[in-house]
């Protein structure tokens, strides 16, 4: 199925809110949420019917491949599939599939087909990362609590500042104010898609899926900047071509912060016996400080990733490789988890686009930290270490701290001289910084 697309002048955003749900609300959530789990696993059974069928006669049935063909033969046997036997007389009074939204059983069907379709990607070599196993199937207590509901459906709306309408339960109210989303939808520039219903650590959100009207992008700006992430006080060191700091986003190192009480929750909850109630209290209480951790850290990014957006023409950034960073010095691993780095690429690629900003990616072999930034030198000091936060350069003497100078060199990397003769094409990244080219590939225009 193909990805939907915007239409010219609007573009697709999301926003997590936090939910305040009656007692009866949480409960029709969770009906969902087991009639999904139910339907993904009863779809996984027939793809593991399908291949063990295969196997035994080299006959496989290609419609498991098929979301919508599952969900055809679903509605066939969801009666029979659903139904409610006494366990004394052994007689079936009814079916209970009627009681939970048709959206469940379509996201249940949904992700087994998404687990299958990943798991061949990922076996044939077309699917990056770690890899991916066979479809497996979906156990209550493990399985995040979620479930989403319709795409574009009327009975999914924002009816106030604090007020969203969702399928099943009606109106609900929000722990914060969405009022911006409602003047959109007020106005005609916003409706929303779909929303997905979460539960964790005892706390309900929405996810709303909206298509809005694109943000009005501010005045053509020519200048360019160098972003470098840091895993020290500042989190972001932005700078000029000239070598004078634009900006420095503190560093609030939510996880570094956090170690003592995430200590002290994951203490508190192996002492208890897993499944009693007290477990259950205890694991909701390690969650809520995660969720904290996560929050602060999510909310510098965004704040940090908007604003550079807005008021810089080009963004230098590199392109990090995180998981070798997160296999180095191990006094380094939380700094770099707490950098989040990949997150703020992610941020910055649609972000650039929504604002007239344009992002370019350093190749990862160029050595913005050991290259000197100085007029007319760039001397490359192969002996820097991690370790080393300021250094000398050998050649020409300049005193240059790590971060700062590898921001200047990113700053100049589009006007430099290799980016002229390589006319903006992407090559092979040779190791030897010698004969290295300082590619640039451009992530959004």
């Amino acid at each position: 199925m193909a990805k939907y697309q915007a239409p010219a002048g609007a573009i697709i955003k999301g926003r997590t809110v936090t939910l305040e749900p009656e007692p009866s609300q949480a409960a029709q959530w969770r009906r969902d949420d087991g009639a999904r789990r139910f339907a993904c696993n009863w779809a996984v059974a027939q793809i593991k019917a399908s291949f063990d069928a295969g196997e035994a006669t080299g006959e496989y049935d290609n419609t498991v491949w098929s979301a919508w063909a599952l969900q055809k033969r679903w509605n066939q046997v969801k009666e029979q599939a659903t139904e409610i036997t006494d366990p004394e007389t052994g007689e079936v009074t009814g079916s209970w599939w009627r009681a939970c939204s048709k959206c469940a059983y379509e996201n249940g069907v949904a992700d087994a087909v998404t687990a299958l379709k990943n798991w061949h990607a990922s076996k044939t070599g077309k699917r990056q990362g770690p890899k991916v196993g066979f479809p497996r199937f979906r156990r209550k207590g493990k399985d995040p609590v979620r479930c989403t509901y319709g795409a574009g459906s009327v009975t999914v709306r924002v009816e106030g500042p604090r007020t969203v309408f969702l399928p099943g339960v009606g109106r609900v109210r929000t722990a914060e104010n969405i009022r911006d989303l409602w003047r959109h939808v007020r106005r005609g520039t916003g409706r929303v898609l779909a929303a997905t219903i979460r539960e964790k650590s005892g706390r309900w959100s929405v996810s709303l899926r909206l298509e809005i009207a694109a943000p009005r992008r501010p005045e053509l700006r020519a200048d360019t900047v160098g972003v470098d992430v840091g895993i020290g006080n500042n989190l972001l060191i932005v700078m000029r071509p000239d070598g004078t700091v634009a900006e420095k986003v503190p560093n609030p190192r939510a996880l570094r912060t956090s170690l003592a009480v995430l200590r002290h929750a994951h203490r508190a909850l192996s002492r208890k016996q897993e499944g009693s109630s007290r477990w259950r209290k205890a694991d909701r209480k390690l969650g809520r400080v995660y969720a904290h951790t996560a929050n602060i850290r999510s909310d510098a990014i965004h704040k940090a990733t908007t604003r550079l957006a807005k008021t810089h023409g080009t963004v230098v950034i590199e392109d990090l490789c995180i998981t070798g960073h997160m296999r180095g010095l191990r006094h380094h691993r939380k700094a770099w988890k707490d950098a989040a780095a990949g997150e703020m690429r992610r941020q910055f690629t649609y972000k650039a686009e929504w604002y007239g900003c344009e992002l370019q990616l350093a190749d990862r072999w160029y050595p913005s930290s050991k290259t000197c930034s100085a007029v007319g030198c760039g001397h490359v000091n192969t002996a820097l270490t991690m370790k080393d936060r300021t250094w000398t350069c050998p050649a020409c003497g300049t005193e240059h701290d790590r971060d700062e100078n590898a921001g200047t060199n990113l700053a100049n990397l589009p006007a430099s001289q290799a980016e002229a003769q390589s006319d903006g094409k992407t090559g092979i990244a040779r190791h030897d910084v010698t004969k290295r080219v300082n590619h640039l590939r451009k992530v959004a225009a």
